[in-house]
């Protein structure tokens, strides 16, 4: 059996205009007004996250479970409101209600749903578009905060619907391009459901069936039946703005380890190796992004005096704490390439960190280092080097962007990849 996963805003309904709408005026009734509307600019293009981050970016904390239940009524009231005074916003994708009856009546197709929004306000819009769901599996913001677990969360559940151990093929079918990074994240094949300028941008994110609506259904049986993986090059093109600190804030604000730096047996392994490609002691050193501490402790042991920086208040609060016991270590918020230390190091250390650049603050941060970086002084990289829906580079991307000073300003000392990160020793010219 085949899984289709279908978003709905955009998807199925017509409704991301009175989404958008509705979702602004909620908050500016709770007294937060002007948000960033451009929601591909988001760390998590879901209710949950980007409120989140709103939250982080006007207040400085993350929301109280009131608050997000006040948010998430006054939401759907909202909506409600528009509906009563206008249904038509609330309408279906052309062919939608036939295509759901017709694809369930298939013998080899099962159906889910996974939306970046609310349940109650995506079981509302489902609702006043006259779409019978029915008893078909539905996961949503109330999931997760990223577009990837809700969707893992819909493939779980239609497994447990369907009684199926595994899907023979499983395609998503969204309108955004987040459900685009989506499905190239998780490798899964997609269906782009768009016309006009926006069948453009899912083009060039290497979406190859797209389709208008759903009026004629064998076209769209034939859509899923041939769709693929989009082609992760193009999407690479697409977000361009460094990820903001409110991004990191909320994550941290979830999870105090939101990347296993404690636990993960990958960061353990990538850690060793670190350590060990680093020839001497240094005696001053610059950590840019150090988190929550757990490597920047193992690199004060090489270190006569050690700055780490980060974006995230809380995550350098477990840092500190971490670290306090080691006297040669000094902590500092700071956001590159915006602000950088006035000193000289002869240690620089990016560790997963440079993925989270645009390319233009990426090609500033560089200068920034070599301006910084003492001669003899050392430039260690190292970086995951699968792709990631939210950053807006990869990590080759950046270590291949420093490989272009070699060698006139930098020596290239030691390279070493594996199979998911690669690591780049360079020496100050």
């Amino acid at each position: 059996m085949k899984l289709a996963i279908f978003d709905i805003d955009g998807t199925l309904t017509k409704t991301n205009d009175v989404d958008t709408q509705c979702f602004v005026k909620a908050f500016a009734l709770d007294g937060i007004e002007d948000i960033n509307t451009n929601w591909a600019s988001y760390g998590h293009t879901t209710d949950s996250g980007i409120t989140l981050q709103i939250f982080q970016e006007f207040l400085g904390r993350v929301p109280q479970e009131s608050e997000l239940s006040r948010l998430q009524h006054r939401f759907v009231d909202l909506l409600q409101e528009q509906y009563t005074a206008d249904n038509i916003l609330f309408a279906e994708v052309p062919g939608a209600t036939v295509m759901l009856r017709r694809l369930r009546e298939t013998e080899d197709w099962a159906i889910a749903l996974a939306t970046g929004g609310w349940s109650a306000s995506a079981c509302m819009k489902l609702d006043s578009a006259k779409l019978d769901v029915g008893q078909l599996p539905i996961a949503s913001a109330d999931d997760g905060i990223s577009r990837e677990d809700i969707v893992k969360t819909a493939i779980s559940r239609a497994k447990a619907l369907y009684a199926e151990s595994d899907f023979e093929k499983i395609v998503c079918i969204g309108d955004g391009i987040w459900d685009v990074l989506t499905a190239v994240q998780l490798q899964l094949d997609f269906v782009g459901v768009a016309s006009g300028e926006q069948k453009i941008i899912l083009q060039d994110a290497g979406v190859e069936q797209i389709i208008e609506d759903f009026v004629n259904f064998d076209d769209f049986l034939q859509a899923l039946n041939t769709a693929s993986i989009p082609k992760p090059k193009k999407l690479l093109e697409i977000e361009k703005r460094s990820l903001p600190p409110s991004y990191f804030e909320a994550l941290y604000g979830t999870d105090p380890d939101p990347w296993k730096f404690e636990t993960s047996e990958y960061e353990a392994k990538k850690y060793t190796a670190t350590i060990a490609a680093l020839p001497k002691r240094y005696k001053s050193a610059f950590e840019i992004g150090g988190s929550i501490g757990v490597l920047t402790e193992k690199l004060a042991s090489l270190c006569d005096s050690l700055l780490s920086i980060d974006v995230s208040k809380l995550a350098q609060e477990k840092a500190i704490q971490r670290c306090q016991h080691l006297k040669q270590v000094r902590f500092q918020i700071m956001r590159l390439p915006e602000q950088y230390p006035e000193e000289m190091f002869d240690l620089v250390l990016v560790s997963e960190v440079g993925y989270y650049w645009c390319w233009s603050d990426l090609q500033k941060a560089k200068q920034c280092i070599l301006e910084h970086l003492e001669p003899g002084g050392h430039l260690l990289l190292v970086h995951w080097t699968e792709y990631a829906r939210d950053y807006p580079l990869n990590g080759d991307q950046v270590h291949d962007s420093f490989m272009e000073l070699t060698p006139n300003k930098l020596r290239h000392l030691k390279s070493q990849r594996e199979e998911q990160y690669r690591l780049d020793l360079f020496e100050r010219v």
